[in-house]
């Protein structure tokens, strides 16, 4: 049975999509429209019962959250690809801590720091923001590119060749740097991330 994976362009949908893309698995794109509140329906919900994008079937199989759904499509899709280490290694609890760490601190950090410390068309209203907590995730964001630029002294990718494991941190850092995040201290990070975005799966992705 066909894959669906419901989302919109540009939402965290992108990279199950770009996941999706890497492993030449066919799948149907359902936009969802938000305007009309297609992804608070009754039958939607029944795949993501938070009510929002991404969520994915496969089968009789139903995934939401787009750090779980990454987690599936390696461990069923991307060992035959080699793009998801297959044994019970280093290199597969790498894959799995690196996937669990981008969705849960990089990306929790950065959005922080981006609603509370930069000005974006999302950030808080200037008299909501709090200055502690963009600092205070400021600083948690930066120990994560400084973990990253330490992962990536000596290898091109987070394991040894590109995996879907790069895909949620590279996605969150698209953003951020879309948005005013800076890389300049940490070139390895900036470099990684250039090689990740000129994938031709990445620019398929919506």
């Amino acid at each position: 049975m066909t894959i669906k994976l419901y989302s919109w362009p540009s939402s965290s949908g992108t990279r199950v999509a770009w996941a999706l893309e890497e492993l030449g698995v066919p799948y149907e794109y359902v936009e969802l429209d938000a305007k009309k509140l297609e992804h608070r329906t009754p039958q939607y919900l029944t795949i993501n019962p938070h009510g929002k994008v991404p969520g994915l079937s496969d089968g009789d199989l139903t995934f939401f959250e787009s750090g779980a759904i990454v987690l599936y499509l390696g461990d069923k899709y991307g060992v035959e690809k080699q793009l998801w280490p297959g044994s019970a290694g280093q290199a597969r609890a790498d894959a799995v801590c690196w996937t669990v760490w981008a969705m849960t601190e990089l990306g929790n950090y950065m959005m922080q720091y981006l609603y509370h410390g930069l000005d974006t068309p999302f950030s808080y209203k200037p008299e909501d923001r709090s200055k502690a907590c963009a600092e205070y995730n400021r600083s948690q964001f930066i120990r994560g590119l400084d973990a990253l630029q330490a992962r990536l002294q000596n290898r091109e990718y987070l394991l040894d060749a590109f995996s879907l494991v790069d895909i949620p941190a590279a996605s969150w850092l698209m953003l951020g740097t879309k948005f005013g995040i800076k890389l300049d201290t940490h070139p390895r990070v900036a470099n990684w991330l250039k090689r990740c975005g000129e994938r031709p799966a990445r620019k398929r992705a919506r």
